[in-house]
């Protein structure tokens, strides 16, 4: 990074920046530019050099904003702010003689790059005349330091409110009438160095130009600054900038200058368009800003990979929104004075909030925004339901209009933020030291929070990776593992330890770590985990396999690439899954990667009750699964020797809703056996009774799930609280980072009163307030 060692201020548009930039400064001379890029994914623009000090290791440029970048440069950037890259000294040096009588013209930014030369050629002890040009009084900078290395100083000011009124090229014409001087160089706008060219042309004056075109390495590589001097082709970067002006082709250099002019509209039209949006929903805080007939009726098509390629790998599927798409999508949300989506998210992200950040640009903003509820912004907008979450809740909805692709867009800024290295919050005093069960999402939440609290946390994990069931349970078509490994890292970032390979219950009890380990209080998250069978005949044959063992032996321990890796997995040709869930679609696709010829999705219900996101079921169907509904599982039958050689189904019809309001399933009384090798059941999953089982008098359901206040997660044993599957069951990713960010609260709430109270109340959590860290401000 480069400092703004100093920054002045000439006009609306011009400005000087003093850059540190030692190595710069010590190889610097006149004529010399360099490059400058601001910040990730700018473009490199050329600056000339307009002064250096070796002494102090500065470099000097004068800018004038005319672009997107150079009002960036005037408009984002103060005296000790920092940017990324600065490039140089490049170019040819100008050469510096004892020429006799030297004039040099600078027009408008011009005179700045004017300034060192002229020095430059004093010293040399040439007789030196100096004009130069503004457009009014106003914009006329170092006239002091120009007249301080000149014998004849000429401002000229094109209103003629100073100085000489008109063009600096009729005070050359003037100049060149009395006498015939034997250098001039002009340094400039295109045309102003143009018309000094046709100006010195007849009486014969050697006359160079220093050429600012536009370039994109400035070191020779690119060959965008070519211009044609004296019929041969040069390159501004390594040739110039310096030329003779009299072989310079002109007319072919102008046009080659204008072949961005289309992109730079463009460019100068969004920028006044975020303009506007950040002074309208950031400044003045308008909501509704849209009507709905301005808007698109639909989403933003998510790009995809081919159905074709994407079956034979595990590469990513959703291939992500790029700016263009991502911004499109933003432009959908009117950005409610009542925002329903909101209520819609468990974790309840601040939607509108972050979208307004994007809209103007301002990824890092929108992350931040969506940090504050959630940890996880790459990991939710991939695999949370927001259609029957956020999404449901959109307002466009009610206008039958489709919702704003919520998910799709806090993917985009996940994955788009600029990566920042956080460091642990530090606090006067700890609030408690807290043990959590588990490193899925409701563990990572509850963590996450735990530490911005001030409680040491640490997380104790069965596995040998952190993750949870993001690792073992999502395949990596769905959920790339450098996703998760980089918004896990942001939590060891903040504090928070993680011991892996310690399972709860046998290495350790409960008791042990509200006991003798020294923890305050303990987050059980340790997910529902121990797989659903029918209880059907044949089930217990060595190629059926519960949805758990499979995804684990391929997304945990890399069986698809066995026998290269060591775990393997056993798949046959001709593989039946059993249920209709996300766990189901991904066990299917799965099998499709694997090389089976035929995949079959059983499932006793309609597909119109099937669990999994519409997305899931459309994505396994154009990936060549079978779906076979209201057919449900009667046996699977075996050979003599055990193996799995076909399944009967029975075929269904659905009745009366169920309790939760789904059909139930009616069997028909007929009956079909499909030739299979391989079975997968994909039912759910039962709670897993290590935990409970180790923990004498903590309360549990009937079917084996941990008890725990909704409101609190609060267990009956004091300090001791739990949440996610291990007691709702199944779930989503975000219901159990909800689940875990409440009991956050409530651990925070139970460690500021003393451990002295429980159980605590929805009160005493209300009442609490997080400590703040040292060095944050206390709010107004």
């Amino acid at each position: 990074m480069y400092a703004i060692a100093r920054r002045e201020q000439f006009s609306d548009s011009a400005f000087l920046w003093e850059i540190d930039a030692p190595d710069v400064a010590q190889a610097a001379e006149p004529g010399h530019f360099v490059m400058l890029r601001l910040a990730e994914g700018g473009e490199r623009i050329p600056l000339t050099v307009a002064d250096f000090d070796r002494a102090r290791g500065t470099v000097t440029v004068v800018v004038q904003a005319l672009g997107k970048t150079t009002r960036a440069m005037r408009d984002d950037y103060a005296e000790g702010d920092a940017f990324a890259d600065f490039v140089g000294p490049l170019g040819l040096p100008q050469h510096i003689e004892r020429a006799g009588h030297v004039v040099l013209v600078g027009g408008g930014l011009g005179v700045a790059p004017v300034y060192p030369q002229l020095r430059a050629f004093k010293q040399a002890g040439n007789r030196t005349t100096c004009i130069v040009g503004f457009r009014s009084a106003d914009l006329v900078f170092w006239q002091d330091r120009l007249a301080a290395w000149s014998d004849t100083l000429v401002v000229c000011t094109d209103d003629g409110s100073a100085g000489r009124p008109g063009l600096v090229t009729s005070a050359l014409a003037e100049l060149l009438e009395r006498e015939r001087p034997d250098l001039v160089v002009a340094i400039g706008p295109m045309p102003m160095m143009r018309a000094c060219a046709e100006t010195t042309r007849p009486h014969g004056v050697k006359t160079l130009v220093s050429l600012n075109t536009i370039m994109v390495d400035g070191t020779g590589m690119c060959g965008s600054c070519r211009v044609s001097v004296g019929g041969e082709v040069k390159f501004a970067c390594v040739d110039g900038p310096d030329f003779d002006a009299h072989a310079i082709d002109f007319a072919e250099l102008v046009a080659r200058q204008k072949r961005f002019s289309r992109e730079e509209t463009r460019a100068t039209e969004d920028q006044a368009h975020v303009c506007s949006l950040e002074q309208k929903l950031i400044v003045d805080g308008k909501r509704t800003y849209k009507k709905y007939a301005a808007l698109e009726r639909h989403q933003v098509k998510m790009p995809e990979r081919d159905p074709s390629e994407r079956a034979g790998n595990f590469a990513e599927v959703n291939l992500g929104y790029g700016w263009a798409a991502a911004l499109r999508e933003a432009e959908r949300c009117i950005q409610c004075a009542k925002p329903t989506c909101i209520d819609g998210c468990p974790v309840s992200i601040d939607i509108p909030r972050f979208i307004r950040h994007l809209l103007v640009r301002d990824v890092d903003a929108a992350v931040a925004a969506i940090h504050e509820s959630s940890i996880f912004p790459s990991v939710c907008g991939r695999v949370c339901p927001q259609e029957r979450q956020c999404e449901a809740q959109c307002v466009l909805v009610k206008a039958k209009m489709e919702p704003v692709a919520i998910g799709r867009l806090e993917r985009f800024v996940g994955d788009h933020a600029k990566p920042v290295k956080e460091e642990p919050p530090r606090f006067p005093r700890s609030l408690g030291n807290v043990a959590i069960v588990g490193s899925g999402p409701g563990g990572l939440a509850c963590a996450a929070d735990l530490v911005k609290y001030g409680a040491d946390v640490t997380v104790y994990e069965a596995l040998h990776v952190v993750g949870g069931v993001l690792r073992y349970g999502i395949p990596s078509f769905r959920l790339p593992r450098d996703i998760i490994e980089r918004e896990v890292a942001r939590l060891s970032d903040i504090g928070v330890r993680f011991e892996t390979n310690k399972v709860v219950g046998k290495t350790f009890t409960i008791a042990q770590l509200t006991g003798a380990m020294g923890f305050d209080a303990v987050f059980i998250a340790a997910g529902a985990g121990a797989p659903a069978f029918l209880g059907i005949p044949g089930e217990s044959a060595g190629q059926v396999f519960s949805a758990n063992e499979f995804l684990t032996r391929v997304n945990l321990m890399g069986g698809d690439q066995f026998p290269y890796r060591d775990t393997p997995i056993g798949l046959g040709d001709d593989v039946v899954v059993i249920g209709a869930g996300n766990t189901a679609m991904d066990c299917l696709r799965v099998a499709r990667r694997l090389g089976a010829s035929r995949v079959r999705c059983v499932y006793r219900r309609s597909e119109a009750e099937a669990p999994a996101r519409v997305e899931e079921l459309r994505h396994a169907r154009e990936e060549g699964v079978e779906f076979c509904f209201l057919h449900a599982p009667v046996a699977i039958d075996v050979d003599a020797e055990g193996s799995v050689r076909g399944i009967e189904v029975e075929k269904m019809a659905l009745g009366e809703p169920d309790a939760r309001g789904r059909r139930a399933p009616v069997p028909l009384g007929e009956c079909v056996t499909w030739p299979c090798d391989t079975v997968i059941y994909a039912l759910g999953t039962k709670a897993n009774p290590i935990v409970a089982k180790a923990t004498q008098g903590l309360a549990v359901s009937k079917w084996g799930y941990i008890v725990a206040d909704e409101a609190t997660q609060a267990t009956n044993l004091p300090g001791v609280f739990a949440g996610g599957d291990i007691v709702t069951g199944g779930a989503t990713v975000i219901l159990a980072m909800s689940a875990g960010r409440r009991a956050a609260r409530a651990i925070g709430a139970y460690l500021q009163r003393g451990r002295a109270q429980w159980p605590l109340t929805a009160d005493d959590i209300a009442a609490f307030v997080p400590p703040r860290p040292l060095g944050v401000a206390q709010p107004a």
